[in-house]
This record gives structure tokens, sequence and C-alpha cells, in this order.
């Protein structure tokens, strides 16, 4: 079965925590960026990848705990970085219990990796979007 296959068939077939978390981050709708979905990299799977940010993020259950799990996770890792991609990883755990903290660290993730803040469109739809810079109080000099 070849990846694009499988990624596809992992998009039909997400879990309750996957889709939850691709209805904050997709359709640009996650200030402005553009997520996809089981994108595949190598011979590897995104969970979900930010090009402008070269950003990925992972939601991973148990089967990330064992050895087996690690060895694999450490051997793509080291893969995606020798790409300049970036790995955010959450347990599915953390991600029912604090959504609201998961994706502030992926706001986070996106703006120091892309180094700007989306022009958007529909503001009010968005899920997170900058502060207004004229009410951000700078430290004077």
């Amino acid at each position: 079965m070849s990846l694009k296959h499988i990624a596809r068939e992992l998009r039909r077939n997400q879990t309750d925590d996957e889709k939850a978390l691709w209805r904050a981050l997709r359709g640009r709708r996650f200030a402005g960026f553009k997520f996809r979905r089981q994108h595949t990299v190598g011979d590897h799977i995104l969970d979900f990848y930010c090009a402008d940010a070269k950003l990925a993020v992972e939601l991973d259950g148990s089967q990330h705990g064992h050895p087996e799990g690690m060895h694999r996770d450490a051997e793509r890792e080291k893969f995606l970085v020798e790409q300049g991609i970036a790995t955010l990883r959450f347990w599915n755990r953390q991600w029912r219990e604090n959504q609201e903290g998961c994706l502030l660290e992926i706001w986070n993730a996106v703006q120091q990796r892309s180094g700007c803040v989306r022009v958007m469109k529909n503001a009010e739809e968005q899920r997170f979007i900058p502060p207004d810079l004229k009410q951000v109080i700078l430290p004077k000099d």
C-alpha cells in the first residue's frame, strides 16, 4: 500500500482528538495559517503540517510511549530536523484536558517559526488572532 493511500485512509479514519484539533486548524481558521492533515514528508506521515512555519503537530497515543514507538519517533524527528521541520507533540490526554493551552503552544510556534502574523480575512471566525498593536504597551528603554 502506498504512503499516499495510507495518508488518505488516516484522513478518513481520524480519532476524535484529531477531529477536534483539525476543526481548530482547518480552512485557515488558525490565525490565517494553512495546515494540512496527514501530510507526507519523505517516508513519514505528519498528523498536521503548516508549510509556512515548517511545523508538524502530532497527537500521540500510548503506542508512542513504548520503546519501539519511541525509537521510531526519534528516527523520524532526526529526519524532520534535517528537512528544517520542527515538531510539536501532544499526548492525546494532554489535548483532551487542555485544548486551549495546546492551541496557544501551536500559535507561539507558528509565530516564532514563520516570523509573521498572517493578514486575516474574517477575523471574527479566527480561533486565534494577533493582539492589537495599539493596545500593546512596550517597555521603555
